[in-house]
């Protein structure tokens, strides 16, 4: 058994962009048959390939993002799917949405989760910066930068991310308001 990855391009025509040290996608390969009934008749699915005849020990997750970075741009698409899987096996398949611009290139694709590559406008991505930045932040000292430019300083009491409402030492504010936040001076 080996560990293999599978693209997906919304084009009939993909074009096939340069290997990024090693790893190319080509349409000759294994393709995984719970993501060729996902995805039939609506594009193409490439194969991943190295210098050897599968992927296990692939680790260079950093040219996995460049190369899905490169096919979005290439067939000017906004969407493309990637697998990881093992060859031969059947996976209940989940998705996950990844930002290629915005998530750290050695993100770990997982097994058998389909990771969408999406691009996003700048305002969306700040948006999901923002909200995460919330999340990782709630009961330290913060400080909120709004889009009026008035700052928001103090400790970050609550945040829902379902509502994206929120509280610093008693003064509400909504995600959307905001710029950025940062972790306040000691």
């Amino acid at each position: 058994m080996c560990e293999m990855l599978n693209l997906f391009v919304p084009s009939r025509h993909p074009t096939r962009c340069p290997p990024v040290r090693g790893l190319e996608f080509v349409e000759d390969g294994e393709v995984q048959r719970d993501f060729k009934a996902r995805y039939a008749g609506r594009g193409t699915i490439l194969a991943g390939v190295t210098s050897g005849p599968c992927l296990c020990g692939f680790d260079d997750w950093a040219a996995l993002w460049e190369q899905v970075q490169a096919q979005l741009a290439a067939d000017q698409v906004d969407e493309v799917a990637v697998l990881r899987f093992w060859s031969g096996d059947r996976y209940q398949l989940t998705e996950v949405v990844v930002d290629p611009d915005d998530d750290p290139a050695s993100t770990e694709l997982a097994l058998g989760v389909v990771a969408l590559a999406q691009v996003v406008r700048p305002e969306a991505r700040r948006h999901r910066q923002v909200v995460r930045a919330l999340i990782e932040h709630l009961g330290a000292a913060v400080v909120l930068r709004r889009k009026s430019g008035a700052p928001i300083h103090g400790v970050l009491r609550a945040f829902d991310p379902a509502s994206e409402v929120g509280d610093v030492d008693g003064v509400f504010f909504v995600a959307a308001q905001l710029l950025a936040v940062e972790p306040a001076a000691s």
